[in-house]
């Protein structure tokens, strides 16, 4: 529907997509709702989505696009165009993804609700989840309060109905409308349904509350009463009434100048129309004294009333505040109050004697009263229930002092002066969270067959929102200029990494992105077999530097809870093995050379101590050689990756206890994946190789959009018996490890494989490509650790490599060779030490 339709049909109700009347109404709510309702809340609500059709509002509003142009169209038969545009404003904030990630984590601990997590270390999960189907009954043509509670309860990731006065304008469903046109899942509209009706259809809002699970309602106390006569017993009441807020100025600061005009601005923002703009200003003085006080507040509000657009009263506002003024120059002759009047009439101050807190009559009319220190407490708690901000004037230490007894009084809320109408993401409304209100906290305690879950998000198909056809390739060098041109103020973490090119590159996190990345990455190191309850774990990777995997894995087993040694790769192995022995060390977690240097050098030790029963390696993959070298000839248990992941694109993969090898389970809450042909971009076919393409579902500054990591793989086809439903690939070595040498193409991780398997290698392996006359010549350096003759190592690789067996079949000018070198003469990269896996040393014409 059309603005222009709705408009003209002011009966009209946005109903889960669509545009009904009351008569269609009735037959929903009668016949059709709970069946409705009933299938939704069984399916699993599309939260990415959600985010990403307020991200695209936020960027319309912003950009004034189609959205802008219906939604200020609306409000401007109702209000003058520059306070629309102003309101437009704030939703396209309020809209931002930041914003709601913020907001989420602040209020629920979590921005991922509704997903069953583990208690670490302990077996039970918990999770938020939705209480249902919520009722939100808003107060009249308070435009952005029915917007933000919709958003609200859909990040609660409940079905929403938003009941508006039938006289109320058509912002509220416009809105919604244009939310549901950027969902990509094309689900939301499942859960909003925006209704106008009148609080005189007794029967359609009975019909309408028996469906609620909850009712979230603005109003007074006349209005709740009225709508909880109407409710069953059941319905959870979320109200959010008048509330009243006041300043506090302690004697020490009753003649600051600054204060006093930071009282003056509170004010006149908003005419006093916010719950949290002050009636009553308490001041720690004497009678005398507060007359002063007051002579400065007017000559401050002389000053910043012209400055703050004001806002007329009404007939009804305009005629209680005569009355009250009528009232206080009456007491004045008695001596009980004193009053100043601005000459334009833009603002009155009422000093009133007697201690007490003093309703306003608003717009910009202001109490100010003394108090006594030790009378706080008594003077504010017969108004508890109605008690919300203070902005409070007060030194250190007293502030901390005055804090307690208001707290202590019923004040939910203490801030600056000149900040009372101010608030920041993420604080609690009225002493609670909304979020908070609008959900339920649950809790699953299964048996040992789950010993292994952490986040039953990993039970579930994941679900993809990501446009992999619209968004370029990212490769290496995108991704630095992308992160130096980063300025994100937000930045907590900044780590390196050294790279096949050996040119030092560095990666940035949020702290919470960077929080996030660990807890999901937890949860797939205990897929990988670590038990959090039991485990003794030393950690042995890389520290210093500005290297990210001790941090890391810091983070990680801090969040899981396990006995944690932090030992780092040192290279005193005598010293790693006597803090083993010493604190009974079952498991470790490391760098893949480091590891395996530990056991040839102490191998005999950790024999007789017996007790290590978990390896968990990261960095490099291990051979087939490798794992034997661990599992059978030392007696390791469990021999696995800790994780699939990098410096720069963060935590990719994990393991499962049915995971061998280079294959893992895809992060999918942390990750999409793509797996593109070698040489073109497109999707490989079934199992062939290619190149990996990550998209960070979790990364919000640098924004990480198909990102090719350098690595190669190709997808492993059915389900995982784990029950896992994260999607399975296998890693196939890097993509530099991909080359050709007058063949075709061949792969470094091919060599390593069959070396392993046939010969029983665990050494080093290094690639050299060069060229003699035509020939071109592939060198494969090994060190002094294969026991087998290097002409056989070579006769195998001609017999069984197909692509090399080819070359000789077609006679093409190729030649192998395989030779053995001492340690020292492998080529290293120089920022991380690592050994190159190909050394290319022709050079093009």
């Amino acid at each position: 529907m059309t603005f222009t339709e709705s408009t003209s049909e002011r009966a009209a109700h946005y109903w889960f997509g669509k545009w009904i009347d009351d008569p269609s109404l009735q037959e929903q709510l009668d016949h059709h709702l709970s069946v409705q309702l009933s299938r939704t809340l069984a399916q699993s609500f599309p939260f990415e989505s959600l985010l990403s059709a307020c991200q695209k509002l936020s960027e319309d509003l912003l950009n004034q696009g189609q959205s802008y142009t219906q939604l200020l169209a609306a409000m401007t038969e109702w209000m003058d165009e520059e306070s629309a545009k102003a309101i437009l404003l704030q939703l396209h904030m309020l809209l931002g993804q930041d914003y709601l990630l913020t907001k989420l984590r602040s209020e629920l601990g979590t921005a991922r609700p509704n997903v069953l997590e583990r208690r670490y270390p302990e077996r039970e999960y918990e999770m938020w989840t939705p209480i249902g189907c919520v009722v939100h009954v808003m107060p009249s043509n308070v435009f952005a309060v029915a917007a933000l509670g919709l958003i609200e309860g859909l990040l609660a990731n409940n079905i929403n109905i938003v009941k508006l006065s039938a006289r109320d304008t058509i912002f509220a469903a416009l809105f919604a409308q244009e939310l549901i046109r950027y969902d990509v899942s094309d689900q939301l509209q499942n859960y909003i349904a925006i209704l106008r009706l009148s609080s005189k259809q007794e029967d359609l809002l009975k019909a309408l509350f028996t469906h609620a699970d909850a009712v979230s309602a603005w109003g007074g106390e006349k209005a709740i009463a009225a709508i909880r006569s109407m409710l069953p017993s059941h319905v959870r009441v979320i109200t959010w009434g008048h509330k009243v807020s006041f300043g506090y100025m302690a004697k020490e600061l009753i003649n600051d100048s600054q204060v006093i005009e930071a009282f003056a601005l509170d004010v006149c923002r908003l005419d006093q129309q916010a719950c949290s703009s002050p009636q009553t200003i308490f001041v720690e003085a004497d009678d005398e004294q507060i007359v002063q006080v007051a002579q400065q507040l007017a000559e401050a509000l002389k000053r910043v009333s012209p400055t703050v657009p004001a806002e007329s009263a009404d007939t009804d506002a305009a005629a209680e505040i005569t009355t009250v003024l009528s009232v206080a120059k009456a007491e004045q002759a008695l001596g009980l109050c004193h009053v100043i009047e601005s000459e334009q009439d833009d603002w009155r101050i009422i000093v009133d004697f007697r201690t007490s807190l003093k309703p306003s009559p608003l717009y910009r009319t202001i109490c100010l009263v003394p108090i006594q220190r030790e009378t706080i407490t008594s003077v504010l708690r017969p108004m508890r229930a109605w008690l919300q901000t203070c902005g409070l004037a007060a030194g250190f230490p007293d502030a901390a002092a005055i804090s307690r007894q208001l707290l202590a009084a019923g004040v939910s809320r203490i801030t600056r002066p000149g900040q009372m109408v101010e608030s920041y993401n993420g604080a609690p409304h009225d002493g609670v969270y909304a979020l908070q209100q609008m959900m339920r906290r649950v809790s699953v305690d299964m048996d040992d067959d789950f010993s292994q879950i952490g986040s039953f998000a990993q039970l579930a198909p994941p679900v993809m929102t990501v446009d992999s056809q619209s968004t370029p390739i990212m490769d290496k060098t995108d991704f630095q200029q992308l992160t130096d041109k980063n300025q994100d103020p937000h930045t907590g973490l900044i780590v390196r990494s050294g790279g096949s090119s050996g040119k030092t590159a560095y990666s940035q996190f949020r702290w919470a992105d960077y929080a996030l990345q660990m807890k999901e990455t937890s949860h797939g190191l205990v897929a990988a077999g670590l038990d959090p309850k039991h485990d003794v774990v030393m950690n042995l990777f890389a520290s210093g530097y500005m290297y990210g995997s001790f941090i890391s894995f810091w983070t990680i087993l801090e969040h899981l809870q396990v006995r944690q040694l932090p030992m780092a790769m040192v290279t005193e192995y005598e010293l790693i093995v006597d803090e083993i022995i010493n604190h009974q060390v079952t498991t470790l977690i490391g760098m893949t050379p480091h590891l395996l240097g530990l056991f040839v050098n102490q191998g005999e030790r950790l024999k007789s101590y017996g007790g290590i029963k978990k390896i968990f390696y990261g960095g490099e993959g291990l051979s087939a050689a490798q794992f034997d070298f661990l599992h059978h000839e030392h007696g390791i248990a469990v021999v696995q990756s800790a994780a699939y992941g990098s410096n720069d694109a963060g935590p990719m993969g994990y393991q499962c206890e049915h995971s061998k090898g280079g294959v893992h389970h895809l992060i999918s809450s942390l990750q999409h994946l793509e797996i593109l042909h070698p040489e073109k971009d497109e999707p490989v076919v079934g199992d062939e190789v290619g190149r990996l393409i990550l998209t960070s579902r979790a990364r919000t500054s640098p924004v990480i959009s198909r990102y090719e990591i350098g690595d190669m793989g190709r997808w492993v086809a059915g389900e995982c018996a784990c029950g896992r439903k994260d999607p399975r690939f296998e890693l196939m070595g890097r993509l530099g490890d991909l080359f050709k040498a007058g063949t075709p193409l061949l792969n470094y991780a091919v060599f390593v494989r069959m070396l392993s398997q046939q010969f029983n290698y665990a050494g080093l392996l290094q690639i050299h490509i060069d060229s003699e006359g035509a020939f071109t010549i592939v060198t494969i350096w090994v060190d002094p650790s294969l026991e087998t003759h290097v002409d056989q190592v070579k006769d195998y690789l001609y017999t069984h490599y197909t692509e090399i067996r080819k070359t000789h079949e077609l006679n093409l000018a190729f030649k192998l060779r395989v030779e053995q070198h001492p340690l020292n003469e492998f080529v290293r990269v120089q920022a991380s030490g690592k050994v190159k896996h190909l050394c290319d040393h022709r050079t093009e014409v």
